[in-house]
């Protein structure tokens, strides 16, 4: 594994028309070197549920739940060493339920299968320093993304330190990696220095907090062909 694309899916690898979808699955069938790894906050039966689709490539390692969580790509399972220093200090979900149950602008995702994190909808006006707080309280780190998803995690967890993680475990240099994304939720891999790409359509939030930051590359074209873009633009493909 010579090249390691890691990627955000919505938005980012499932974002974008069906032919500019097939175009960057068929670039990286055509470049095996390039190993594509997922970093979505999906967890990971949402993530079977995608690669389904025949767009998406197949995924080498998964980082699914913002970070929580680390599956192996080939055959779905917990790489379990990793994913336990990564929830390390997790309350549990009935504590962190019962403590933030005072605040009613947040609405817990039922919808959502939830392992070693808890999602919830929040307006911005709702996200207050009283309700960080709280979440700081318990020992938890937050994430506040697309101006509705507010995801409480583990405090060792994000999307970055998972791909740090990683990339420890497996001898991955910074100069190897292009991490792409399109969400506040993804800032944590713009952190790494790795090379990067901020797809088209971006959050602006994301943008304005990439600001004045050089090594990120910006094309204009969303989802998989901003990613297309950059590969192209590396010389990877």
């Amino acid at each position: 594994m010579s090249r390691i694309l890691v990627t955000d899916l919505d938005g980012t690898l499932l974002g974008g028309s069906p032919d500019q979808r097939r175009r960057l699955r068929d670039a990286l069938l055509r470049h095996p070197e390039v190993t594509p790894v997922f970093a979505t906050g999906r967890g990971p039966s949402a993530v079977r549920e995608v690669l389904r689709d025949p767009l998406v490539p197949r995924p080498r390692w998964i980082i699914a739940d913002v970070g929580a969580t680390v599956l192996d790509g080939t055959d779905l399972t917990p790489v379990d060493a990793l994913q336990d220093r990564l929830r390390a200090g997790w309350p549990g979900e009935e504590r962190v339920r019962a403590a933030l149950r005072r605040f009613p602008g947040l609405r817990y995702q039922h919808g959502v299968v939830q392992d070693g994190r808890c999602s919830y909808h929040l307006a911005p006006r709702h996200l207050t320093g009283e309700l960080t707080a709280a979440v700081e309280a318990l020992g938890c780190a937050w994430v506040y993304s697309g101006d509705r998803y507010f995801d409480v995690l583990p405090p060792g967890a994000s999307k970055g330190t998972a791909v740090r993680a990683l990339a420890g475990k497996l001898g991955w240099r910074p100069e190897d990696v292009l991490v792409a994304g399109d969400s506040l939720n993804d800032l944590s891999l713009y952190r790494l220095g790795t090379h990067a790409v901020v797809v088209g359509g971006a959050e602006p939030a994301l943008l304005a907090a990439l600001a004045g930051t050089p090594h990120v590359l910006r094309p204009a074209h969303p989802g998989a062909a901003g990613i297309h873009t950059a590969l192209d633009t590396l010389g990877w493909l």
